[in-house]
C-alpha cells in the first residue's frame, strides 16, 4: 500500500505521489511514515529526509517546516527543499564559508542568529554531496 506524499514550499507545490516511505527528522527524532500512519502533526528541524518509492530512495535537504500526517496522506510544508541534484555545492560551501566568518567577528553589526541559521543550511546540504 503507497502513502501519498504532498511537499509544498513558497514555489508551490514541490512534489505530489505516491510513495512507499518517508523517513524524516521532527522535533522529537527520526520517523518513518507509511500508508496508513496515526495522525500527526510536528515542527521538523532543518535536516536530512529521504523517500522510497519502487525500492528507489531519493534524499533531500530540507531547511524546517511542519509535517502533517493522516490515514490518507503526509503533507510537508517547508520554506526551502532540495534534491542532491537540485544542490549547487560550490553555491553551499561560499555560504558556509560567509556564515562562518560572520560568526567569527564578535560585532554589534552581525545578525548571529541568522548567521547561525545560514551556517546550519550550508552544512544541511553539504551532507548530500
Amino acid at each position: 500500500m503507497k502513502l501519498k506524499l504532498k511537499i509544498i514550499n513558497l514555489d508551490g507545490i514541490y512534489l505530489d505521489k505516491e510513495v512507499d516511505l518517508v523517513n524524516i527528522t521532527i522535533a522529537t527524532g527520526n520517523v518513518t511514515i507509511l500508508a496508513n500512519h496515526i495522525p500527526l502533526i510536528s515542527s521538523i528541524p532543518i535536516s536530512l529526509m529521504y523517500i522510497k518509492d519502487e525500492g528507489i530512495k531519493t534524499t533531500y535537504a530540507i531547511s524546517g517546516g511542519t509535517l502533517f500526517v493522516d490515514e490518507k496522506e503526509c503533507k510537508i510544508i517547508t520554506n526551502a527543499i532540495e534534491s542532491s541534484d537540485e544542490i549547487d555545492f560550490e553555491r553551499a560551501l561560499k555560504s558556509k564559508q560567509r556564515a562562518e566568518e560572520r560568526l567569527a567577528l564578535h560585532s554589534d553589526d552581525i545578525d548571529y542568529h541568522r548567521a547561525e541559521v545560514s551556517l546550519q543550511r550550508a552544512l544541511n546540504r553539504l551532507r548530500l554531496q
